[in-house]
């Protein structure tokens, strides 16, 4: 499984993907999130910094997605969430999604948050126990 394998099936299975993070008061969150965005090799998700998952982010860097297929197939990706200032990668956000756009109206606007995702690893298994597996 590689990269575009990971964000194809989220892209064709959006919405149905979740984000897990730890919440500041030490219980496990877990949030609908749209399709992320791969850009020159990384994985990033977007909010704004006056979310708490922006905050639980910040304590505590360890993020899950799962994200379901109609056949029940699913795919679970872990990694390290860090925000990022990389304006061209907020460009791109914009450009997927209309929807980032009509909430922050410019890539520069200071509640926009990008995150970018390292250490990643990535299961997707179907109903009969097969499965794929991704390291970074």
């Amino acid at each position: 499984m590689t990269l575009q394998d990971i964000i194809t099936f989220l892209d064709e299975n959006a919405p149905n993907t979740l984000l897990a993070t730890l919440g500041t008061c030490g219980n496990p969150r877990l949030r609908p999130v749209h399709s992320p965005l791969l850009y020159k090799g990384n994985l990033y998700f977007c909010t704004s910094v006056e979310k708490n998952l922006y905050k639980h982010i910040q304590s505590h860097s360890g993020v899950e997605l799962c994200s379901l297929a109609k056949d029940g197939t699913f795919l679970r990706i872990r990694g390290k969430a860090t925000p990022s200032d990389d304006l061209e990668a907020k460009k791109a956000m914009f450009d997927k999604f209309e929807i980032v756009k009509e909430i922050y109206k410019e890539p520069s606007n200071p509640k926009f948050a990008i995150l970018v995702l390292s250490e990643l690893s990535a299961r997707k298994q179907n109903l009969q126990g097969e499965f794929e597996t991704y390291k970074a």
